[in-house]
């Protein structure tokens, strides 16, 4: 068939054909992270600042690279790069937390919201593009807009993020409602568990939030160099980034839907019903050489507990 009457897209084997690849045949978290600490990765926060001299941080905010989108005199959105202060303590919470679990990642600030935590729509929007036109390793938004004539938008941006390799980690919103890009299929959503291990994570089985992760009376850097103890779901996002960007560095080649098959894989009840399951067919295996009525009655018992 003449090329120009191909559908859109199409391409041949041998155009697709790849040098190697990792088979995901053993999405253990040992083999998703292990030894891992997030060399390499670019996190951006987009919240509202890093306190880039906090001691939680050991030096791991990019001061220079960071960039305050705000409103001019006007009403239009600018970008003002540079150095920049945290204007509540969010975003300086959601870093200490990411550099607690990959500490040799690179975190920047996009700051999007004021003194009381709170920005608009247009100015969360342009941080966001910014992040993904920089192609950010991981993105982590503890945040989200309620305006559904944003949705569009976001939804759009998100995509680009996909796409162009970018992981974004979104917090759902505290209250049951729908925020945007909270809930979208190219992000992972995250609400909280109770766990106090950071490493412990839960794949959600009632989507679409994804993932669930440490979120209630968790101790995070703050202002004035302090730390305090709080509870949200945008404490649990950046649990989920941290450990993204940890795979990511281990596993560079990784797309985003692959992180996302990985950290489903690694989350505790998987893994926990797996070794369930292998508990029971290794069971059903030594069963198997017993007499054939002992067999039948066991296994019936051990498939139907």
């Amino acid at each position: 068939m003449p090329d120009d009457m191909r559908p859109a897209w199409s391409r041949d084997s041998i155009a697709v054909r790849l040098p190697g690849v990792d088979a995901l045949d053993d999405l253990s978290p040992e083999w998703a992270w292990g030894g891992a600490t997030g060399e390499g990765m670019r996190v951006a926060i987009v919240d509202s600042g890093i306190d880039a001299d906090h001691p939680g941080l050991d030096g791991c905010v990019d001061r220079d690279g960071g960039v305050v989108f705000e409103k001019d005199d006007e009403g239009a959105v600018t970008a003002v790069p540079g150095p920049h202060d945290d204007s509540f303590g969010h975003g300086t919470a959601c870093a200490g937390i990411i550099h607690s679990l990959a500490p040799a990642a690179r975190i920047t600030s996009v700051k999007v919201l004021g003194t009381r935590l709170t920005g608009t729509s247009d100015v969360f929007h342009a941080g966001l593009h910014w992040a993904v036109e920089h192609r950010f390793d991981v993105i982590n938004l503890s945040l989200g807009t309620r305006k559904r004539d944003w949705a569009l938008r976001f939804h759009d941006v998100c995509d680009a993020a996909y796409f162009n390799g970018c992981f974004i980690t979104t917090a759902a919103n505290n209250i049951d409602r729908v925020t945007y890009p909270s809930l979208y299929a190219s992000v992972a959503s995250v609400a909280s568990n109770l766990s106090k291990d950071p490493f412990r994570f839960h794949h959600n089985p009632e989507p679409p939030t994804e993932f669930l992760a440490p979120g209630i009376d968790i101790e995070v850097p703050w202002l004035g160099h302090t730390t305090i103890t709080t509870t949200g779901n945008s404490f649990a996002a950046p649990h989920i980034a941290g450990i993204a960007a940890l795979v990511r560095s281990k596993h560079p080649e990784l797309r985003p839907f692959q992180l996302k098959t990985v950290l489903w894989a690694c989350s505790a009840n998987v893994q926990e019903a797996a070794a369930m399951q292998a508990g029971r067919l290794s069971r059903l295996s030594r069963m198997a050489h017993r007499p054939t009525g002992a067999v039948r009655s066991t296994a019936l018992h051990t498939l139907n507990p």
